[in-house]
């Protein structure tokens, strides 16, 4: 569609029955594109990790290592930080 009929305003009741549904249609195909497009890529991308995990296991095994204890340790920073939250103002 053109700008000019996309601002267009409908003269009849019908013609804006007609023209929302459109707009519908083809908003609802290009989510269905979003989402087939999304899901392959993310389909492609975990077809990458197995294929990398497969073939650099120790790697693998590492870096879950130091992800896992670079989360630990800031899981135990924030628990051990003393909250001046909301709650802790009406005790």
């Amino acid at each position: 569609m053109e700008y000019a009929e996309l601002n267009k305003a409908p003269s009849t009741p019908q013609e804006m029955t007609t023209s929302t549904e459109e707009r519908m249609r083809h908003m609802r195909a290009t989510m269905e594109q979003y989402m087939t497009t999304a899901s392959d890529r993310a389909r492609e991308a975990a077809a990458y990790a197995d294929r990398t995990v497969h073939q650099n296991p120790w790697t693998a095994v590492s870096v879950g290592f130091g992800v896992g204890m670079m989360f630990g340790a800031l899981v135990t920073l924030l628990a051990s930080r003393p909250s001046h939250g909301v709650i802790d103002q009406f005790r």
